[in-house]
């Protein structure tokens, strides 16, 4: 369709972009019209809202991320939850802690044949109590000979037995976990570090089959070494994590704290005079402790009427006895305080610093 020139009125071709006759433009693209004043406010107010929703965002995952690393980076609470993951955790990688609690080792189990005497009645009811759990054959009688012949009863190992076998201990289950647990709520610092002592109560796990189906099971688990399934351990916070420590090197170190009266605080914060108020309490006589000590993790202590020698090193301290209860007072250290527990006639002794149970000592006889 023909076109024409707005100034000349000349007809042109449609993609034509001058008049031939004038001169003039033709076809010229016209400029957008532009948008209203009041239609760009809401673009800008649209686009500040988003701004500010992204912001947040940014601030919002920026506050999770700190919370979540200050949760990652704060110690381990003691909570029977902690207390029992530590304990969890180290029953099963410690395969040796494991079978002392869930293995008998009374009887030389690995041996194909049991053989006992007819008046050890006790080793014949226990194996007649693994007779009805289906681990041995029931006993053949058999004379010893000679002129002093003893009858003796011979227990064979069935199959089952065998089974039941790890190494020459006879194991009841593959596992333990912790059923309930107490000691988190009495935290002590020992060292700069935090310690507790732990008692848990235990459950079998992956139970043995002929436990299981043992008319004698209560009797059996009586004649495990912690037949009652309950155990004491040391804990310690290692790395802001709850962990079982050794009791040993525990132990040991609480008692050098305690000899060098590193746990003197108590007496320091109450007055120069508290000392000299306890000193004046205590004898200076002869007290049941004299003489030496070896503790369970081998440190032998020796105690005089008014000292403590450890290592070849002699502290002055002062002795207090209530009862089979003996207090010690270092002089060292601003005085530290300890007290120890003696049983079966002053021959054995438990050493307490805190409250909490440190060592279990045996007195030595020259």
């Amino acid at each position: 369709m023909a076109q024409f020139c707005k100034q000349c009125g000349t007809a042109h071709t449609p993609d034509a972009r001058f008049c031939d006759e004038c001169g003039k433009a033709v076809n010229v693209a016209s400029s957008p019209t532009p948008a209203p004043a009041s239609a760009a406010v809401p673009v800008r107010a649209g686009m500040q809202r988003r701004h500010l929703i992204l912001a947040g965002g940014v601030l919002a995952v920026v506050i999770v991320a700190g919370g979540a690393l200050a949760w990652l980076l704060a110690p381990e609470a003691a909570s029977a939850s902690s207390f029992s993951r530590a304990i969890n955790a180290h029953l099963a990688a410690d395969e040796a802690a494991r079978d002392k609690l869930l293995c008998l080792t009374n009887l030389p189990y690995q041996k194909e044949e049991i053989r006992v005497a007819s008046y050890d009645s006790s080793t014949r009811q226990w194996l007649d109590i693994l007779v009805r759990s289906g681990l041995y054959t029931a006993p053949v009688e058999q004379s010893s000979g000679g002129w002093l012949a003893q009858p003796q009863f011979v227990y064979a190992l069935a199959a089952p037995g065998k089974a039941a076998l790890h190494g020459n201990k006879l194991c009841v289950a593959k596992g333990v976990n912790v059923a309930k647990v107490s000691g988190y709520e009495q935290v002590r610092e020992m060292g700069g570090q935090q310690v507790a002592m732990a008692t848990a109560k235990l459950a079998l796990t992956d139970e043995a089959t002929w436990l299981a189906k043992s008319p004698d099971r209560a009797l059996i688990l009586q004649r495990l070494p912690h037949g009652d399934l309950e155990v004491e351990l040391p804990l310690a916070l290692v790395d802001k994590q709850w962990q079982v420590t050794d009791r040993a090197q525990l132990q040991q170190a609480a008692m050098s704290m305690a000899m060098a009266g590193a746990l003197g605080k108590a007496s320091a914060t109450q007055g120069p005079g508290m000392l000299d108020k306890l000193k004046s309490m205590f004898s200076f006589g002869g007290h049941p402790l004299v003489g030496k000590w070896k503790s369970s993790t081998g440190q032998v202590l020796e105690f005089t009427k008014d000292s403590m020698i450890e290592n070849g090193k002699t502290s002055k301290a002062t002795f207090a006895t209530e009862g089979n209860v003996v207090t010690i007072i270092s002089e060292e250290g601003g005085g530290m305080a300890a007290q120890i527990s003696l049983s079966n006639s002053n021959n054995t002794a438990m050493l307490t610093v805190g409250g909490m149970p440190i060592a279990a000592m045996q007195r030595v006889r020259d």
